[in-house]
């Protein structure tokens, strides 16, 4: 089964000119194969648009976490995801 991550970004209005979100996605401490960032600001996707990416790509269980950017770049998560489909 393919698994789909969406993190929701909560601070994403201070992110870092050199955030790199895909190195970053990478270094999470959880299993999927395929994630996207989510947020309220301009140039993210929302959650639903996320969550029809994920569908769109084939993902058969879609999970949300909320996240932020931490100093070194990488995502700190809050909470255990929350299963959205699958």
């Amino acid at each position: 089964m393919k698994k789909g991550l969406i993190v929701y970004l909560v601070d994403s209005d201070n992110l870092p000119e050199t955030f790199d979100g895909d190195k970053a996605l990478n270094h999470l401490p959880l299993s999927f194969d395929h994630s996207v960032l989510a947020a309220s600001s301009e140039g993210f996707y929302d959650i639903p648009a996320a969550w029809h990416l994920m569908l769109t790509l084939g993902m058969q269980s879609v999970s949300c976490v909320k996240g932020r950017i931490i100093e070194s770049g990488d995502i700190e998560l809050y909470g255990e995801p929350l299963r959205l489909y699958g």
